[in-house]
């Protein structure tokens, strides 16, 4: 199967399932104690039934998982018994305790297959890791939200800080506490959760801008690049070792630095950076970047810092594509455990989409359902009375409707 992914062109719904092994499902429950005094809805069941509804749908409710559930097909490839049903209610309480950890670990398995199928390699040397965060409007009456702007209007919330590594290795926390509002504290604490090799590159925007926290970074040998404001206060030390610069189609150096900064309360920083200015010539705005990096060009360094706009193409795919904007639950947990299955399904049709050279995303995702469809029945009936099973599991949906 892994051949056949890597050698040829176009790649199968049943290729890209079966890198989902389920007896991995079923290990890792156990290992988790994700199915601990339950008796209905174990851990595999679950997570199988959401990718199904969010590879059938494209907005995914609790009452459209519930009826997912009694699908003959559905019941029939996961083994349950011709009548089972369960209720949408079942389904939130399942979504709101279950070990998000249990989902965590398949996302990361199943990326670690995919990755490079999908990832889109920028630089030999490092690996970026984009850093940023995306709000979520919810109804104040259904989850405790941060409080945005004017709060007699109710404008309640919540933060989703993601961390994006090369193409799709994505690592996320979900906020809802009012002090991690801020970027300084959001952002700060996800970097400060991750780690970090020595070809890493951390990229962040200025919602992160505190001084103290850039010393600490470089303290902790972490290599980041963010951008600065054009007033910030800062000594020029020296000039950056000369580096080769060569005429560039997009953007013109004005300065390489060697710099200290000035914090709160108008305090020098004791720690040198590196400040760069470029140009770009498409439309004049002059960026000021920021870095503890020494060893690259100024021209690869703004190069970097552009490969942060790829987390935010990746918020929009995930608003417009993957309905991340409608929770089918207002708890945290619950949260969590859709956008993990939510990236899962991503990486799979955007994998079946790019080698199968299907032209949208929305096509890709129909075809990737049809052929899945068909593919369930044609598992059910290579069984061992696999006819006459799923004739039952027919019936059976006939009569209950």
């Amino acid at each position: 199967m892994e051949k056949k992914l890597l050698g040829q062109q176009g790649a199968s719904v049943s290729d890209l399932l079966g890198l989902i092994d389920q007896n991995l499902l079923t290990d890792l429950a156990e290992e988790l104690e994700a199915d601990k005094w339950v008796v209905k809805l174990r851990a595999r069941n679950v997570f199988n039934l959401v990718l199904y509804s969010l590879l059938e749908s494209d907005k995914v409710s609790l009452r459209g998982m519930a009826s997912n559930y009694s699908d003959p097909l559905f019941k029939a490839v996961e083994g349950l018994a011709v009548d089972a049903q369960t209720a949408h209610s079942s389904i939130r309480d399942r979504l709101t305790q279950i070990d998000v950890r249990y989902f965590e670990r398949i996302y990361e398995q199943v990326h670690g297959q995919l990755a490079r199928h999908y990832d889109r390699p920028a630089l030999a040397r490092y690996h970026i890791k984009r850093y940023d965060s995306t709000m979520i409007h919810v109804f104040g009456h259904l989850m405790q939200g941060m409080k945005v702007g004017n709060s007699s209007h109710n404008k309640h919330q919540v933060k989703l800080t993601t961390e994006l590594t090369d193409g799709f290795g994505v690592r996320m926390s979900f906020f809802s506490d009012q002090p991690h509002l801020s970027e300084e504290t959001a952002l700060r604490e996800v970097i400060e959760q991750s780690q970090h090799h020595k070809n890493d590159l951390v990229v962040f925007d200025r919602g992160l801008k505190s001084r103290a926290t850039f010393k600490d970074f470089s303290e902790r040998d972490v290599q980041f690049v963010t951008r600065l404001n054009h007033n910030a206060r800062r000594l020029v030390l020296r000039s950056h070792q000369p580096l080769p610069y060569v005429q560039h189609d997009e953007i013109e150096v004005l300065g390489d630095d060697i710099v200290n900064l000035y914090g709160d309360g108008g305090r020098r920083v004791d720690r040198e950076f590196r400040l760069v200015r470029v140009r770009r010539k498409q439309d004049g705005q002059e960026l000021v970047l920021l870095t503890n990096l020494l060893d690259v060009s100024a021209y690869l360094l703004a190069y970097i810092y552009r490969q942060r706009w790829d987390i935010e193409v990746f918020f929009r795919f995930m608003k417009q594509q993957m309905n991340l904007t409608h929770f089918v639950s207002h708890n945290a947990n619950a949260v969590t455990v859709m956008l993990y299955c939510s990236l899962i399904a991503a990486m799979l049709v955007l994998v079946y989409k790019k080698m199968n050279q299907i032209k949208f995303y929305r096509s890709a995702k129909i075809q990737f359902f049809k052929e899945l469809q068909a593919n369930v029945i044609l598992e059910v009936l290579e069984m061992p009375g696999g006819v006459d099973k799923l004739k039952e599991y027919l019936n059976q949906q006939v009569r209950r409707q």
